[in-house]
């Protein structure tokens, strides 16, 4: 009797269970209009423009090695954040994680503002141990050991002898 008791309350439970209904999708196309969403919308399509603006809110960021913080940060650190916010995708935390990414460009001619820059052999360490979000124009944005966040010219003879090469990050 106990066990007809023990075994009819288990499949009352279990009945209550199955008719529990799943939680709404929140991916309608009355949601999708949202705030978050539009933003996400705008970071895929980041622009050149957009590049820019989201690294002028670095610029001046002093140098941590390892930070990861507006009141410090690394070259991976800083490339991760504009990243992110202007296209909204995560890279990995280190410059040879990231290396691993997207297609190579080995000519400096191929490059696009949002590519990836890497660098070889710097004060960092031996191989690659630089990284930095190319803006065009000759242009690229990293997190400098003396400098903090700044802006510099691709053909800067430190950086030219030691570029490795680009990669691009489909958006």
């Amino acid at each position: 009797m106990r066990d007809l008791l023990l075994i009819s309350a288990v499949s009352l439970l279990l009945s209550g269970c199955f008719s529990v209904r799943p939680a709404p999708r929140y991916t309608t196309a009355k949601t999708q209009q949202t705030s978050v969403v539009r933003e996400l919308e705008t970071r895929k399509r980041g622009g050149d423009q957009r590049l820019r603006r989201i690294v002028g809110k670095y610029i001046g960021i002093p140098y941590k090695w390892g930070g990861t913080t507006r009141s410090g940060m690394d070259c991976s650190a800083f490339t991760r954040a504009a990243f992110r916010e202007t296209y909204g995708i995560e890279l990995p935390r280190t410059s040879k994680q990231m290396y691993q990414l997207g297609r190579f460009l080995p000519n400096r001619q191929e490059l696009r503002p949002g590519d990836l820059v890497f660098f070889k052999d710097t004060f960092a360490g031996a191989g690659i141990s630089h990284v930095g979000v190319y803006l065009g124009d000759g242009e690229f944005a990293h997190a400098s050991s003396s400098k903090g966040v700044t802006i510099t010219p691709l053909n800067n003879p430190y950086f030219t002898k030691r570029y490795a090469g680009g990669r691009r990050i489909e958006r």
